[in-house]
């Protein structure tokens, strides 16, 4: 049987806010054994709440340090990168913040961590990362926060959508630099007219019913490696 690891953040744990309990769950996802059944591909999963790509290669290195073997190493990462410490930014509105992580670092780690994967002989693909609804987002994340001060330094809150989406498109150039495969988990929710119930109160992690999307487009990916 070949085996595929998945190496990711919150959104490949499948966390989700789940409004009856009113706090995050992780969606109970049934994907990956039906997977195995329909392709003979088992997956592991090594997505690590909060990752960023630093702390991505970190837990790769210390997976593949235990013994790490697969034929398919999934990546999915850039929401966390993307981030900004929005406390920080309340209480100096005037003054210049950057992301957890800046741009062009965030896709020259991305790419020696592809390279390494290529050179332990494992098939890296690449995800492009979910929409974010930057009006919930800025909502949930401002609860506690100076709203005014918040507006004072983005200006615009559309920024926030778009500065997530410039990572989405560097982990999409990233696949196509190196010849991977890309599975376009952006495209499978933008093209949806539901997409608002796609997405949860928090404007960050996917709804179940999102979390259905992204894994049938991962299933449809798994079932061309039969």
């Amino acid at each position: 049987m070949k085996k595929a690891a998945i190496f990711g953040d919150s959104i490949m744990r499948g966390m989700f806010w789940n409004e009856k309990l009113a706090k995050h769950k992780l969606w109970q996802n049934p994907y990956p054994a039906r997977i195995a059944a329909e392709s003979g591909i088992e997956i592991e999963n090594h997505s690590f709440i909060g990752s960023t790509i630093k702390r991505g290669r970190a837990i790769f290195d210390k997976v593949r340090n235990k013994g790490l073997h697969c034929d398919l190493l999934l990546l999915e990462y850039g929401g966390n990168d993307s981030d900004y410490d929005w406390p920080q930014i309340a209480a100096a509105p005037k003054e210049e913040h950057f992301p957890k992580t800046m741009l062009s670092v965030f896709e020259h780690a991305y790419g020696e961590l592809i390279s390494l994967g290529r050179s332990l002989g494992m098939q890296p693909v690449i995800m492009t990362l979910p929409p974010i609804d930057a009006q919930k987002y800025f909502n949930w994340f401002s609860r506690k926060l100076d709203k005014q001060a918040l507006m004072q330094w983005l200006v615009d809150i559309g920024i926030i959508y778009r500065h997530q989406e410039a990572y989405s498109l560097a982990c999409a150039r990233l696949a196509l630099q190196y010849s991977c495969p890309l599975i376009d988990l952006r495209s499978a929710f933008l093209l949806r007219k539901d997409l608002d119930t796609l997405i949860g109160i928090d404007g960050l992690h996917p709804t179940p019913a999102g979390y259905e999307v992204i894994w049938q487009q991962i299933a449809a990916f798994f079932l061309k490696f039969k």
